[in-house]
């Protein structure tokens, strides 16, 4: 059993853009307490702590690490810092959340997977969606038989912040990893799509895009993401703003996935459709309180029912809607309650998106950045 009192203490890395929404996570999901929000640029940090009302501002990660009444770290830093930070915080006996990629490479991601079980400690990756009180549902029905045996899965996640050569971000530089777009959204899908389904991708055919080879990046590091003003640079591209990708699964059913972020007019066009024998399901980020069920003889529109027990862990009524920020909170709330239960902090038990699911999502998007390279069918490796 953790030794805790009322709350889990708890220090957020990262002052962008998501780390402030785990800060609203973390107080909403009612186990944790935000006593510390850390970031390199100590102005920035200092504003962001007082406009969260978070009464320590940090730019010495060390003193928080080392700080024994901390029991959570949450790492929402660039990609190429999230293994060390993780690795660094398992280390100090504290418990982790990290944003996805767990990691740049597997053979990382798997490391910091070994790390947390010698340890003894909790370890999650922040795939929101299956937060999602109808993605639940549909993950209920699937496994219930409502589809019959599945046959095929497709969606998209489309974006546009990203569609202007003048559009530049963290994201866009070369330590950022291999995969941009795939790494970035594309991991979310097909993590969803797994989740729901309750089947593995065990093969991929990848053709990746690069449709802005060439951009204008900022030479003012504090400029906003979208800043088309000020002095700016031209820069070479590699990673890529869009991808289609087939998919098998390990049932022997098939798929597709379309990835961009530089589709104008979606802002967030995450969406997913299955079929089986029997009927076809779908689901839609942008209308999140529902999912379409589909016969030959019928088509119907569920909505999220007031049984918790059927649609996840939602504090709010049915028709309050539930978006991406409560998706988050119930997903730390799930968290955070396994630690305070005392769980075994066990992968195959967990009842949150494991670091063993970190490193399931970096195989298939290794596989996939392998697949377009070869220009054909790549196994993501197990393990």
């Amino acid at each position: 059993m953790v030794d805790v009192s009322d709350t889990l203490r708890t220090a957020v890395i990262g002052t962008g853009f998501v780390g402030p929404f785990h800060v609203d996570a973390v107080r909403r999901g009612g186990i944790g307490e935000v006593v510390a929000i850390a970031g390199s640029n100590p102005e920035r940090t200092a504003a962001r702590a007082r406009a969260l009302g978070v009464p320590r501002a940090e730019t010495d990660v060390e003193a928080l690490l080392s700080d024994t009444d901390i029991d959570v770290i949450h790492v929402c830093t660039p990609n190429d810092t999230h293994v060390a930070l993780a690795r660094r915080a398992l280390e100090a006996g504290k418990h982790v959340v990290v944003e996805k990629p767990l990691a740049l490479s597997l053979a990382d991601a798997r490391g910091l997977e070994t790390l947390a079980a010698q340890v003894g400690r909790h370890g999650m990756v922040a795939f929101t969606y299956r937060g999602y009180p109808m993605v639940r549902r549909a993950r209920q029905l699937v496994a219930e038989g409502e589809l019959g045996d599945l046959r095929l899965v497709h969606g998209a996640y489309l974006q546009d912040w990203l569609a202007e050569e003048t559009d530049y971000n963290w994201r866009l530089e070369p330590g950022s990893g291999a995969s941009r777009a795939v790494a970035d959204i594309g991991s979310h899908w097909i993590d969803t799509v797994e989740f729901v389904s309750g089947r593995r991708v065990t093969g991929v055919f990848a053709d990746l895009a690069t449709f802005l080879p060439a951009r204008q990046r900022p030479l003012v590091e504090a400029a906003a993401f979208q800043d088309a003003s000020g002095e700016r640079e031209t820069v070479a591209i590699t990673s890529e703003d869009a991808a289609t990708v087939l998919l098998r699964l390990e049932d022997g059913s098939r798929g597709s996935v379309v990835i961009s972020q530089v589709s104008p007019g979606r802002k967030n066009a995450f969406g997913f459709e299955m079929a089986g024998s029997r009927a076809s399901l779908a689901w839609e980020q942008e209308r999140p309180e529902s999912l379409w069920i589909g016969s030959r003889s019928e088509a119907r529109r569920l909505t999220r029912e007031p049984d918790a027990a059927t649609t996840g862990v939602p504090s709010l009524p049915a028709g309050h809607p539930e978006g991406w920020a409560e998706a988050l909170r119930d997903v730390v709330r799930t968290f955070y309650a396994a630690i305070v239960d005392g769980s075994p902090a066990d992968d195959g038990l967990a009842p949150y998106p494991t670091l063993a699911d970190g490193a399931r999502s970096v195989a298939v998007v290794e596989a996939i950045v392998e697949s377009n390279r070869r220009q054909a069918w790549v196994v993501p490796a197990s393990g």
